[in-house]
């Protein structure tokens, strides 16, 4: 299979530069979440003095109930931004990591089709039919899976958006139609 030691030497190197990469890739996704998750929890902890410094400051149960109706709505609107920011952080990654298995699978195809050239070169008079088969079949099989792949990339990518954008039109209009509800008055009660 080697010819020589600079080409097993070689293959280590670039063995070892893909595990660097791979690594690189899923050390900066965890950097993402981190980010997001140290950002996300200063604006809890922000957004939870004002509440609780607007609580202090409620008087009677109108007011209560004026001021629970008006931070419905920032709250949900802040969950689906922290949502729609999760969803972004975890497809950039996924997508990074897509991309190096893609890779891989490229340039180990390549390789392939490289030993196959060496045994024609090699191979015994008369087999260069069922060499030339094989490296059609692998060619074939390669232009099969990179369609596959970016149809079903393009699908789960579209349904995966739609749902997104349902649930958190959804979750929106619930919201107003709740926050349109007037509370009940302790007048109008008994």
């Amino acid at each position: 299979m080697f010819t020589n030691t600079q080409e097993f030497s070689a293959l280590g190197q670039a063995q070892f530069d893909k595990a660097v990469r791979l690594s690189s890739i899923v050390l900066a996704g965890a950097e993402r979440f981190a980010n997001l998750q140290l950002e996300l929890t200063r604006k809890l902890l922000d957004n939870n003095a004002k509440h609780f410094k607007a609580l202090t400051e409620v008087k009677d149960p109108k007011a209560f109930a004026e001021l629970q109706t008006s931070l419905a709505q920032p709250s949900l609107d802040q969950a689906f931004s922290v949502a729609r920011e999760v969803y972004d952080v975890a497809v950039t990654t996924q997508g990074e990591l897509s991309s190096f298995v893609e890779e891989q699978l490229a340039e180990q195809n390549k390789l392939l089709l490289s030993n196959l050239d060496r045994l024609s070169k090699n191979a015994p008079a008369g087999s260069d039919v069922a060499v030339s088969a094989l490296k059609t079949f692998v060619n074939s099989s390669n232009a099969a899976f990179e369609s596959v792949s970016k149809t079903a990339k393009k699908v789960s990518a579209e349904i995966a958006e739609a749902s997104v954008e349902a649930a958190s039109t959804q979750a929106k209009a619930t919201a107003a139609a709740v926050s349109r509800k007037k509370p009940a008055t302790p007048a109008a009660t008994a």
